[in-house]
C-alpha cells in the first residue's frame, strides 16, 4: 500500500484500458441481466453523444433523482467523463432540503423516472427529463471520450447538514477513482469475489463500488435499494463473498427473525463503519461472518484508516496516503478531534458547494477537521469515540437538525422546535421532537400526519413531546445539551403509545 500505487488516471481513461483488456468480463448483474465492459462502455458513449446533442457541456450540472439502476450507471459514467457534473439526491429526498439543493445547484437537466416527480415543485418540472428503460429517448452516435483533468470536480454529493443547510461535497475524479481502490483493499478484492450493491447511488459507498471494476475484476450484483426481508435471500442466491456495510444495517438484519439458514451462505467478510463492539460480537456469532471496521468520510476519499489487525473496538490504522492527528480537546483526557491531512495532492476535497463558511471550518492549515472524536494507543491504533458537535445519526446517516427543525417551524401551530436523538432499538439513533406550540389544544396525532408528506422516512421523527420553553446559551440559542429528556413523556409514533425515555 504505497501512496504512489494511487490511481493516476481519469475514469476515461480506465474505461478504455479496460475495454481493451477483458471486453466480455461481465461486471454488473442488474434485474437478472448480466452486463458486460463492451456493453456497458458501447452505452456510455452512446448516451456521451446524446446528452451532447441535448446541449450539456463540461461544467453543467445534471441532478439525479433515480433509484440504482443500469440507466443511472450509464448517466453516471456519461456525465463524469463529459466533465458535467453529477449531483445524486436519490428518489426519497423531498421538502425544504431538495428545494434548497435544487436551487442552489441550478441543475440545467433531473434525471427521473417519471415526467412529473411528486417530490418536485412545479417550476422545476421544464427540467425534468424522464428516463426510459435502456436509455433509448437519450442515446445517439457515440461520442468518444476526451482527455480531463482528473482533479476537477466530478460529482457534488451532499451531506444531511448536522449543524445547518445540507453541503454539497466536492468530489473529484480521483478521490472516487481512490475511495474504489481503498474499497478494494478493505475488502481485498479478487476475481471470484461477488459484492452486493444495497446503498444508494447517491451515497459515496454506492459510487466506489460502481467504480471498482475500473480497478478489479469482480462480480457486482445491484439492487434497487435497500430491503432487509430479501437481504439473505439475495445473498443466498448470488452467492455473495463480500458485504460492505453502514451505520445500523447490521443491526437491521440482527433484529430479523433468527432463521436455521443463518450461517448458510458464502459470505467471507463484511467490512465497513459504524458498527459498534455489541453489534460486532453478535454478528460475527449469529451469521459467522468475520467482520473489518473502517473509517471515513466523504470529504476525504471515503477511507481513511482500516482496522486489518482484528484490533478490539478500533477503527484501525490510517491508510499511507493520510496523516491522522488526535487534536486534544480541553477537559477530554486523551480525546480529540480526528485532522486528516494528505500525502498526495487531490485527495481532500477542495470544500463544500458555494459555501465558503463551512469550507472554512472543514479544511484549516492543520489539514481537514472531521468533528469526529477518538483517541489513539501506543500502536496507532484509532478508536472512535462520537461527534465533536450535536448531530443525529439514523441508519448511517447524519440527519439535519436544521432542516428537519425548519420545516417542523412551518405549521402555524407550532413557534419553535428542536429535535434530539436518542438511543435505538436497533442503529445508532432516533429522533425525538421537542415542540413549542402556539396553541393549548393540539392533537398530536393530527399533528405527525401533517408532517408525514414533508419528511421522508429517515427525517420524520419517532417521538414527539411538547414544550413550554427551551433553555437557553448566552447568545440565545437553544441550549440542547440542557434539555432533559427524562423529564419528559413521548408519543412513540412506531407503537402508538406515550412513554418516558431513557437516554
Amino acid at each position: 500500500m504505497k501512496k504512489n500505487l494511487l490511481p493516476s488516471k481519469t475514469i476515461s481513461e480506465l474505461l478504455n484500458i479496460s475495454l481493451k483488456k477483458n471486453p466480455n468480463y461481465i461486471v454488473y448483474k442488474i434485474k437478472k441481466k448480466n452486463i458486460t465492459k463492451i456493453q456497458l462502455i458501447e452505452k456510455i458513449l452512446k448516451v456521451r453523444g446524446g446528452l451532447s446533442k441535448k446541449g450539456l457541456k463540461k461544467g453543467d450540472k445534471v441532478v439525479s433523482v433515480l433509484d440504482n439502476s443500469f440507466e443511472q450507471i450509464i448517466l453516471f459514467f456519461a456525465c463524469v467523463t463529459l466533465g458535467v457534473i453529477w449531483v445524486p439526491l436519490g428518489s426519497e429526498r423531498k421538502g425544504l432540503g431538495l428545494d434548497y439543493i435544487i436551487n442552489k445547484v441550478k441543475p440545467k437537466i433531473i434525471f427521473s423516472e417519471n415526467k412529473k416527480p411528486k417530490n418536485l415543485p412545479t417550476k422545476l418540472i421544464s427540467k425534468v427529463l424522464k428516463i426510459n428503460e435502456n436509455l433509448k429517448n437519450i442515446e445517439y452516435k457515440k461520442k468518444n471520450f476526451e482527455l480531463l483533468d482528473q482533479h476537477e470536480t466530478a460529482c457534488i454529493l451532499f451531506t444531511s447538514g448536522t449543524t445547518g443547510p445540507p453541503k454539497g461535497v466536492m468530489v473529484s475524479q480521483k478521490m472516487l477513482l481512490v475511495s474504489a481502490y481503498a474499497t478494494g483493499i478493505a475488502a481485498k478484492i479478487n476475481y471470484k469475489d461477488k459484492l452486493f450493491l444495497w446503498e444508494s447511488m447517491h451515497h459515496i459507498g454506492g459510487l466506489q463500488l460502481i467504480i471498482l471494476f475500473l480497478l478489479n475484476d469482480f462480480y457486482l450484483i445491484i439492487s434497487k435499494k435497500f430491503s432487509a426481508k430479501k437481504f439473505w435471500i439475495d445473498i443466498r442466491r448470488h452467492k455473495i463473498t463480500k458485504i460492505h456495510y453502514l451505520g445500523g444495517i447490521l443491526d437491521i438484519l440482527l433484529k430479523l427473525k433468527k432463521n436455521k439458514k443463518d450461517k448458510k451462505h458464502n459470505v467471507k467478510l463484511a467490512f465497513g463503519a459504524g458498527c459498534s463492539a455489541i453489534t460486532y460480537s453478535r454478528f460475527k456469532k449469529r451469521f459467522n461472518i468475520p467482520l473489518r471496521e473502517v473509517y471515513g468520510m466523504t470529504e476525504a476519499s471515503s477511507f481513511t484508516s482500516i482496522n486489518f489487525n482484528n484490533k478490539k473496538d478500533s477503527i484501525g490504522k490510517p491508510l499511507p496516503w493520510f496523516k491522522v492527528n488526535i487534536k486534544k480537546i480541553k477537559n477530554k483526557k486523551n480525546i480529540g478531534e480526528i485532522i486528516i491531512k494528505e500525502k498526495e495532492f487531490g485527495l481532500i476535497t477542495k470544500g463544500y458547494f458555494e459555501d465558503k463558511l463551512a469550507t472554512n471550518t472543514l479544511l484549516k492549515k492543520d489539514g481537514l477537521h472531521t468533528g469526529d472524536l477518538a483517541t489513539k494507543d501506543k500502536n496507532n491504533n484509532l478508536y472512535y469515540i462520537g461527534r465533536l458537535k450535536d448531530s443525529v445519526r439514523v441508519k448511517g446517516e447524519n440527519i439535519s437538525a436544521w432542516e428537519i427543525e425548519t420545516t417542523l417551524n412551518k405549521n402555524k401551530n407550532i413557534s419553535e422546535s428542536a429535535i434530539l436523538g436518542v438511543k435505538a432499538e436497533i442503529g445508532e439513533n432516533e429522533i425525538a421532537a421537542f415542540l413549542v406550540p402556539k396553541i393549548k389544544k393540539i392533537k398530536i396525532k393530527e399533528l405527525i400526519n401533517s408532517y408525514k408528506k414533508e419528511f421522508s422516512k429517515l427525517y420524520l421523527p419517532r417521538y414527539w413531546t411538547f414544550i413550554n420553553k427551551f433553555p437557553r446559551t448566552t447568545t440565545l440559542r437553544v441550549d440542547k445539551k440542557n434539555i432533559k429528556i427524562n423529564s419528559y413523556r413521548f408519543y412513540d409514533s412506531l407503537n402508538d403509545d406515550f412513554i418516558k425515555i431513557e437516554n
